[in-house]
């Protein structure tokens, strides 16, 4: 099962957000959540973990303003999954995104990158503790999403063949589908 995408309002909350999707994407039946820090072992922090009638689900959530998106795979089948948004224009030095080969843009490919470079360390696990400037976006496989109107935002599934396309799948839902009425 390729990773499913959902937006929801960032009021919503984290743990309500991915509950809801798993519920809209498996059925009804009891669903927890958590979130699990591998470092230290704190469930205060860390990164989330979903499971649905027992069974774990790969997820990965982030939120920017008012919005927050959610991504969902299947263990079973699936791949870890990691999905990033932010605001389309970052200040942000170049030197800590970027990796020496990679050439620096305009604010919004920086935005771009960011989020592409975060997707990626959140399916890995390690999120921003593994720097971004050692992740070369030419070997790495993420997929740009549609995002609302000033944002950017991508999906990084381990194992997805899509490395740097906008495949687009019937699972895959776009921003204008699924954002919350302004």
């Amino acid at each position: 099962m390729r990773p499913d995408v959902a937006w929801h309002a960032a009021s919503v909350g984290a743990a309500a957000a991915l509950e809801a999707h798993a519920r809209s994407l498996l059925g009804p039946g009891t669903v927890t959540s958590g979130r699990l820090c591998s470092a230290c072992g704190s469930d205060a922090h860390g990164r989330p973990w979903v499971r649905h009638l027992g069974e774990p689900l790969h997820v990965s959530l982030s939120r920017s303003g008012p919005h927050l998106v959610t991504a969902i795979a299947l263990v079973d089948g699936g791949v870890p999954v990691g999905v990033d948004v932010e605001v389309a224009a970052i200040d942000v030095l170049p030197s800590l995104v970027l990796a020496p080969s990679e050439a620096p843009g305009s604010a919004g490919d920086l935005a771009r990158t960011w989020a592409r470079k975060e997707a990626i360390l959140k399916a890995r696990g390690t999120g921003l503790a593994t720097p971004m400037s050692t992740i070369v976006l030419a070997e790495e496989t993420w997929q740009d999403l549609p995002a609302p109107e000033g944002y950017v935002a991508a999906l990084a599934g381990l194992g997805d063949t899509s490395t740097g396309t906008s495949a687009g799948s019937s699972t895959w839902m776009s921003a204008d589908e699924v954002l919350p009425s302004a």
